[in-house]
């Protein structure tokens, strides 16, 4: 055996020593880099989770029950001199009863005959309206649904019914015809009505205190174009707004149901009232 290989240095253990904390601050810088990946998908995934919630509050209606992320509190959508919205947090009193004392303010639109409705024409009964467009593929053909639910099943109370279209570029008065006809509307009690959209929307920001807003670039998709409430709002005869009601949920529509048979008048052409109506 040749003793010099016994007092000769492990030169491979000398490289191994030198080279093992360059591969300790590799495997540290590796861990750092995987754990800046992961924070920034979490910081990506909360921030997409948020801004679903806000669309979905503004479809439910600023004062619904969707938890926005401050204990409970609500959204509101403000219109600006610019004629976009600013949201910002309502107060306990507008979370209760965030409509006008003085009712719903004026307005002039257009019926489905081509013809000028204005507030004054529909004071001196209750009355009933939905916010949709005609090309929608979310939740309007429900809500519309709704509103033909209440058409038939209270035919014997004397109220009226309104859809306004948030979408009247589209929503011309013919388009509305046909529509209306479509989902079995009675042309005497249920209007469809269009006009200036910078009017509509404002109507229902201040009047109902409601959100309406077009999607823009990714956002827009065909058949959602313009986020809007699936709330439908009742008004008194003196066009006071007493109440909203989810037509995405059914305990609501019997609620609103409830409602319009203890203010709406029987009408005085029928003979007898269903008791059993619902």
């Amino acid at each position: 055996m040749n003793d010099s290989n016994l007092n000769r240095p492990d030169q491979n253990s000398g490289l191994g020593r030198r080279t093992s904390p360059m591969l300790r601050a590799g495997s540290v810088l590796w861990i750092l880099c995987l754990i800046g990946i992961g924070f920034s998908w979490y910081q990506w995934r909360n921030k997409l989770s948020n801004q679903t919630t806000a669309r979905t509050e503004a479809e439910a209606g600023p004062d619904d029950d969707t938890d926005d992320g401050r204990q409970g509190k609500s959204i509101k959508l403000e219109l600006q001199a610019d004629g976009t919205f600013a949201a910002r947090q309502v107060t306990a009193e507008e979370d209760e009863n965030p409509w006008s004392p003085a009712g719903i303010e004026d307005f002039s639109f257009t019926d489905t005959d081509g013809q000028t409705m204005t507030r004054k024409d529909l004071l001196g009964k209750p009355f009933v309206i939905a916010f949709i467009f005609t090309f929608c593929r979310g939740p309007c053909p429900n809500v519309t649904k709704e509103m033909r639910e209440l058409q038939d099943r209270l035919k014997d109370y004397d109220f009226n019914l309104v859809s306004l279209t948030v979408d009247p570029e589209r929503d011309t008065a013919d388009v509305l015809k046909t529509y209306g006809k479509t989902n079995g509307a009675d042309p005497e009690r249920w209007k469809f009505l269009t006009g200036n959209q910078a009017e509509i929307y404002g109507l229902i920001h201040r009047s109902f205190a409601m959100p309406v807003q077009e999607e823009e670039d990714r956002d827009r998709k065909p058949g959602f174009e313009i986020i809007h409430s699936t709330n439908i709002m009742l008004v008194d005869k003196s066009g006071r707004v007493i109440g909203k009601f989810n037509a995405q949920k059914g305990d609501e529509m019997a609620k609103l149901r409830k409602e319009l048979k203890r203010i709406a008048p029987i009408k005085t052409d029928q003979g007898s009232r269903n008791q059993s109506g619902k």
